[in-house]
C-alpha cells in the first residue's frame, strides 16, 4: 500500500471533513520536511506517533490507553516505511530526471 492510500485509510474512520483534511495535510507536511532533510527519522517517528495516537483515540474511543500507543506505534512505522520510499523515489527522478530527456 501506498503512502497517500495509508493515509486515507488512516483518516476514513474520522466523521469531521475537516478534521480529515488538516491531519492529512499534517502528515503530508512532515513527509515534505523528512524528505527535503528537514528533520530527523526519529522526529518524524515522535510527531507521527502523537498524530497517529490522536486519531486512533478518535476512531476508536473504547480502546484501552495501551492498546491506542500499540497501534499508534505500528501505523507510524507504517507511515514512515511508506515516506522512505516515496523520498527515496523523489530523490532518484530528480537526481536522474533529466538524463530521461
Amino acid at each position: 500500500m501506498g503512502l497517500w492510500t495509508k493515509i486515507n485509510a488512516l483518516i476514513s474512520g474520522i466523521p469531521d471533513n475537516r478534521v480529515r483534511i488538516d491531519i492529512a495535510s499534517t502528515i503530508n507536511f512532515l513527509y515534505n520536511v523528512y524528505a527535503h532533510g528537514g528533520m530527523s527519522e526519529d522526529q518524524l517517528r515522535g510527531e507521527l506517533k502523537e498524530i497517529c495516537r490522536t486519531v486512533v483515540e478518535l476512531s476508536n474511543p473504547m480502546l484501552l490507553p495501551e492498546d491506542i500507543n500499540d497501534r499508534a506505534e505500528v501505523l507510524a512505522d507504517e507511515l514512515i516505511r511508506d515516506m522512505k520510499i516515496e523520498a527515496l523515489m523523489h530523490r532518484v527522478r530528480v537526481r536522474f530526471g533529466g538524463a530521461m530527456r
